[in-house]
């Protein structure tokens, strides 16, 4: 009875293991994903995907669906398609309250990506609510001390943001594209194409206006932004509190560049502030990059702690001179 029970055992772990190696990556992606076992798909991972998609970040994103949703009770495969010689897999996952949908990009045998599809959630209120509040509170703040209201330069600077959505994330993603699997390398990347897509835009329209003027070309920019994540974290599962925080400073850092541009641009130093906030942008989006590989309450505090620090030393400076100097276009006789 000895020996049969253990060619029983034996027989056992053989078919295990002939069903774990029978596993496509994207079953293999969908399995870890519903049993939290991240090793499941560890060896499917392609390179990059192994950078950027850490055992952190994985628990984290699982958590958060979780905590939404309730546990994971089931998937199933919907449809097929294939994207660039990327196979994308999309899963309908049944969970306690309510289904979403995931997909899971594949290419050479080889898990290249995994997000959540925004189309089947329904839309959040803390989504909506939290981001468009921080930003509103933002333009509140600046509109209460200087009294003034430029609309066309808000419209202006919320303009600005439609180039950039729509190039600013292709430039971003070619790392990924050229298999570059260097973390440190992807999130540098991340954060100097967004520095060098959005300052140059703020600069341009920014430099040859007045202080009051330039300051809501930087407002318009960073409500648009707000608007944009709102829709977002809506679609995606809804935001925190601290998505208040984050739209509130994300105003008035987008505010203090412009207005600084048109200070130093009339000051003939134009050229040597716009390298200055390409640096600060390039840090602080950086940071924010390495924050949504390797999820750390430390390296957000220090994010928001720089674009504050710059904000204020900009804006107490010059905000006074902004509200009053003369806004109206000078007479001519």
């Amino acid at each position: 009875m000895g020996m049969k029970r253990l060619l029983a055992v034996l027989l056992l772990i053989f078919l295990l293991a002939g069903l774990a190696s029978a596993l496509t990556p994207q079953e293999a992606m969908m399995e870890a994903f519903k049993t939290g076992n991240y090793s499941v798909v560890e060896p499917y991972l392609s390179p990059t995907m192994k950078a950027v998609f850490s055992e952190k970040l994985f628990t984290t994103t699982r958590n958060a669906l979780i905590e939404k949703y309730g546990s994971i009770e089931g998937y199933r495969l919907t449809r097929e398609e294939n994207k660039n010689g990327y196979e994308v897999y999309y899963y309908q996952v049944n969970a306690e309250r309510g289904n979403y949908t995931v997909s899971v990009t594949v290419k050479g045998g080889k898990v290249e990506g995994f997000h959540v599809s925004a189309l089947p959630f329904a839309p959040t209120a803390s989504g909506l609510l939290y981001p468009l509040l921080g930003a509103f509170l933002g333009f509140l703040v600046l509109w209460a001390y200087l009294r003034k209201f430029h609309g066309a330069e808000l419209i202006l600077g919320a303009v600005l943001l439609i180039p950039v959505l729509f190039l600013q994330p292709l430039v971003q993603a070619l790392p990924k594209f050229l298999n570059v699997t260097n973390l440190a390398f992807i999130v540098l990347w991340t954060g100097l194409i967004a520095a060098l897509f959005q300052e140059p835009l703020k600069y341009y329209l920014s430099r040859d206006k007045t202080l009051g003027k330039a300051l809501y070309v930087g407002i318009g920019f960073g409500l648009a932004e707000g608007i944009y994540v709102a829709l977002n974290a809506s679609l995606l599962g809804g935001a925190s509190w601290v998505a208040i925080l984050e739209r509130f400073l994300s105003v008035v850092f987008h505010a203090s560049t412009t207005v600084f541009f048109a200070y130093s641009y009339r000051n003939g130093k134009g050229r040597e502030a716009l390298i200055a906030m390409i640096l600060a942008h390039w840090l602080i989006d950086s940071l924010a990059a390495y924050w949504h590989y390797n999820v750390n309450t430390l390296v957000l505090a220090i994010t928001y702690a720089i674009m504050l620090a710059i904000a204020a030393v900009i804006l107490f400076k010059l905000l006074p001179t902004a509200k009053t100097e003369n806004e109206e276009p000078a007479v001519k006789w």
